[in-house]
């Protein structure tokens, strides 16, 4: 079962805490994958799990399981006298020849004694008297009787020494003192077993137990019986335990084509170069994109840091070259699920997320996210250790892929300026390199069959997915998030600084419209736009900018006195555009012209059917009333009314 643990579904079970019409319901719908094994019983076959397929809590508690060895384990591997229930196939080679020894002398004896069966005491003395006599190896009537009981028992398998050979002899360990050895071994801390050994001695002590403590040599043995996954589970980490003792899925990689996986990732070179402009000193990044059927190295780009940026622009180098892939295998690294490039997850299920189409999806690439922590699938993690040897060793500023492995020398070395390559000096060593020696090496790797890569990649080009330039313009751009046109135009963000673009017209027009920035990290002299449905719009150009003095600064207030003018002049043309296709009337005489007409035009009868006359009634008796309780004289409005008429000649 190639080293593989496999479980019972009881066991399962026991250790998932489920159901077995739960896990058979698994098993049916391929959820968790078994194999039959028939038992010629009932329905005829049992299922066996591995155990790689169970959840990790469930590894955890097998692993814990096996941390308590049974005394009777211990006695099997400390040298017990006999082998029951054991087939011939589980023998070694030298106990397999001790058993058909002794099924020689069974049969030998047998035969000598079947001449006089009434006296086979005495036959029995006389053939081991004469076999003793003839041959060096020497046995004994007991031996013989017991041999005799065993093969009855066990058959020709049961007549083999129980030992794995008499040097390994040794006293059985007692389950208790073995149960703490093994907690304390089993342990991430790795404490050594001849410390833990003086310990175990030393709480015998203290405790007065009274147990025998074998030789540390018994323990040795048997520690080196308790099963691999075990010791590198509980000693090593579940991440060395999954890459050494789990199963994985061997590629095959004669079933695919060139151009069918491309893989990416970053990689830190073990040496040190010099900044060209400013002299900084560092670790170099390289991130390369590989063909995995060929294993040839298609682009690579040369960064200060692991950025998304250095991988886009390798993917286009490599694009434009050699075409596009149909499937990108990646990991789940933070340079590769940019928004703009393989997308994230909620892009695609939060319609306010506001990321335009992720670069993968626009080139219709389909993205393979390799298993978290798992190296051992990605072929070009091995094929970055291969350049690190070799091309990092060229340099005198090698320092090695840990402290211990740095060179002594290497401090001294990096005292001295010229001994350090500058960067763009390292690039065109390393691109010659790859050209000249990594990608025409003969390889007999899986798939390579003798070929170098690049006569791989020739042999199993089918089909390629050429691209232009114009589809490298609207495909092989980054995208910022949507965002709005502003006064100041539109922007890219660089590391935590945002870059300006601008347009006069472009920004009169579509203020506060939602727009996709599309820019190459290559080269930020412009962007092309697009709108909210990714339809292009324009290209604007950078803005200069401007600090506090100098001609920087001379030159940005020249440029954007210029583009004010231009926006000022782009609103007045609106206006000018319009009163080109029809001059306007005065809008003060139209408005006054229509007030006139509607008051011509209103004609409203505002006398009431009923008059109501009570509150003058009600105003004469008020003033009668005040006149007889000597305050003011009455006032006969009706003959102010009629004198006034009088004086005005009516």
């Amino acid at each position: 079962m190639n080293g593989e643990i496999y479980l019972t579904l009881q066991e399962v079970m026991e250790l998932e805490e489920k159901t077995s019409a739960a896990l058979r319901m698994q098993i049916l719908r391929g959820k968790l994958n078994a194999i039959k094994i028939e038992t010629g019983i009932k329905c005829g076959f049992e299922y066996r799990i591995p155990l790689s397929e169970l959840s990790d809590l469930a590894k955890k508690k097998y692993f814990a399981e096996q941390k308590t060895i049974s005394a009777l384990d211990i006695e099997e591997i400390t040298g017990v006298k006999t082998i029951k229930n054991i087939s011939l196939e589980q023998l070694t080679a030298a106990q397999r020849e001790d058993a058909y020894f002794w099924d020689q002398v069974l049969k030998d004896w047998k035969a000598f004694t079947s001449e006089k069966p009434k006296a086979r005491t005495e036959m029995t003395k006389q053939f081991v008297e004469n076999f003793n006599e003839s041959n060096d190896r020497k046995i004994s009537v007991r031996t013989l009787y017991d041999k005799n009981k065993l093969y009855k028992e066990c058959g020709v398998a049961g007549l083999a020494d129980g030992r794995m050979n008499h040097e390994k002899k040794g006293h059985r360990i007692d389950e208790q003192i073995w149960s703490v050895f093994t907690q304390w071994y089993l342990d991430e801390n790795k404490p050594s077993l001849s410390y833990l050994y003086t310990i175990l001695e030393e709480w015998i002590r203290k405790e007065n137990l009274s147990i025998k403590m074998p030789s540390e040599a018994t323990f040795r043995r048997a520690v080196d019986q308790i099963p691999v996954p075990v010791i590198k589970y509980f000693r090593e980490g579940n991440k060395v335990f999954e890459d050494e003792c789990l199963p994985y899925i061997v590629r095959i990689y004669e079933k695919i084509t060139s151009n069918e996986y491309w893989s990416s990732d970053y990689h830190t070179l073990d040496m040190m170069v010099r900044d060209d402009l400013t002299g900084e000193v560092y670790r170099p990044h390289i991130v390369t994109w590989i063909d995995i059927r060929s294993r040839k190295v298609l682009a690579m780009r040369m960064r200060r840091n692991s950025d998304s940026d250095g991988q886009i622009l390798a993917f286009r180098d490599a694009a434009i070259k050699f075409g596009l892939p149909d499937n990108a295998y990646l990991d789940n690294g933070r340079e590769y699920l940019v928004h703009d490039f393989g997308g994230r997850g909620k892009r695609k299920t939060d319609e306010k997320a506001n990321y335009g189409t992720a670069m993968l999806e626009r080139l219709n690439i389909r993205m393979v996210n390799a298993k978290v922590r798992n190296g051992k699938a990605k072929v070009i993690e091995r094929s970055f250790k291969q350049v690190s040897a070799e091309f990092s060793k060229l340099f005198i500023t090698y320092c090695g892929n840990r402290p211990e492995n740095r060179p002594e020398r290497h401090n001294d070395v990096l005292k001295k300026i010229d001994n350090i390559p500058l960067a763009s000096e390292v690039l065109k060593d390393l691109t010659t390199y790859i050209e000249g020696i990594y990608n025409q090496r003969e390889s007999e790797a899986s798939g390579l069959e003798g070929l170098t890569p690049n006569q791989c990649y020739a042999k199993n080009l089918i089909t390629k997915r050429a691209i232009t330039s114009d589809q490298a313009n609207i495909m092989l751009l980054r995208s910022e998030k949507m965002q709005s046109v502003c006064r100041e135009g539109v922007f890219v963000n660089v590391g935590k600084k945002k870059v300006w673009f601008f347009d006069a017209e472009f920004a009169s027009n579509h203020m506060k419209s939602k727009v996709i920035v599309r820019f190459d990290p290559d080269n930020l002299e412009s962007v092309r736009v697009y709108d909210e449905h990714e339809v292009f719009m324009a290209v604007l150009d950078r803005m200069p900018e401007g600090g506090y003095e100098g001609a920087a600064d001379t030159e940005a207030i020249k440029f954007v006195s210029a583009e004010k003018r231009k926006v000022t002049r782009a609103v007045k043309n609106f206006v000018e555009n319009q009163r080109e296709i029809m001059e306007a009337p005065d809008l003060r005489d139209i408005v006054m012209s229509i007030a006139r007409e509607n008051i011509e035009r209103e004609n409203i009868n505002y006398e009431a059917s009923v008059l109501d006359v009570s509150f003058q009634k009600e105003l004469e008796k008020e003033t009668l009333l005040k006149s007889a309780v000597g305050g003011e004289p009455i006032v006969d409005f009706n003959k102010m009314i009629n004198n006034a008429k009088k004086s005005k000649g009516d």
